[in-house]
């Protein structure tokens, strides 16, 4: 037999199907360790971007309820307070009271059940920096309401004097609100527990955010613990945080 011929003869069947088999072996497992990859960014993306959009709906929540009470300095040079009476939206208001809380509302026909709800009232004046739902300065001396709610679509939404409700962020699952009072510096109050609101000067807000994460299979049925609500996951593949924070009011007063 030709030395030449006998070279050439090439790879037989069985190696073949060997470097094949091999071959498949190293491309899943480059494709299972790109797929752990992908779903590593994106879990390690969700997990940034719940943080982010906490900050943000943390400080939101603070820049409303930090203005409740606040006056124009002629109103708090005549001692000039709120007067009582009931708004358009339907929170009954005492002499001087400038926010309150409840869990649900007739005039709200959009809340979400059990999520807390709360109502605020201020006044603007030349260059405060106080703003309405829609993020406008208040230049006048008119009081203004507004509530703050989550709806039924898991959105934060903001209602004011005029009754529209404008959106301030979205995937805020739930809401609880406690109240501390100035005569009982160490413990937190559910609304139905405040026996008066005009020593309210804290509130302490516990929110539940959710993060849609692309490329991620896991299924989340977890449940999630605020103050005195546990609240379950949707069994979708969102990331979820809890996010608590505490607010100081410093507005009130003759």
């Amino acid at each position: 037999m030709d030395p030449l011929k006998k070279s050439n003869k090439g790879f037989s069947l069985i190696e073949l199907m060997i470097a094949m088999v091999v071959s498949l072996l190293i491309i899943s497992g480059l494709f299972y360790s790109v797929m752990g990859d992908m779903k590593s960014y994106e879990s390690a993306r969700g997990t940034q971007g719940l943080v982010s959009k906490s900050r943000m709906t943390v400080q939101t929540l603070r820049l409303y309820i930090q203005q409740a009470g606040f006056r124009d300095v002629n109103a708090i040079k005549f001692n000039s307070l709120y007067d009582s009476g009931t708004s358009p939206a339907g929170w009954v208001w005492g002499t001087g009271q400038v926010l309150q809380g409840a869990v649900s509302s007739t005039t709200l026909a959009d809340e979400k059940a059990d999520s807390d709800i709360i109502a605020l009232r201020f006044s603007g004046a030349d260059q405060s920096g106080i703003v309405d739902c829609s993020g406008n300065n208040l230049n006048s001396t008119t009081v203004h309401e507004v509530t703050i709610y989550v709806n039924v679509n898991n959105q934060l939404m903001c209602r004011d004097n005029a009754g529209a409700a404008l959106l301030l962020d979205e995937n805020v699952e739930f809401l609880e609100l406690l109240y501390g009072t100035s005569d009982n510096p160490t413990r937190y109050f559910t609304a139905a527990n405040v026996d008066d609101w005009d020593t309210v000067n804290r509130v302490k807000i516990g929110f539940l955010l959710s993060q849609e994460v692309n490329g991620n299979k896991l299924i989340n049925n977890n449940t999630y613990t605020l103050f005195n609500h546990t609240v379950s996951a949707a069994n979708d593949t969102n990331l979820r945080a809890v996010v608590m924070e505490t607010v100081l009011i410093g507005n009130q007063g003759g």
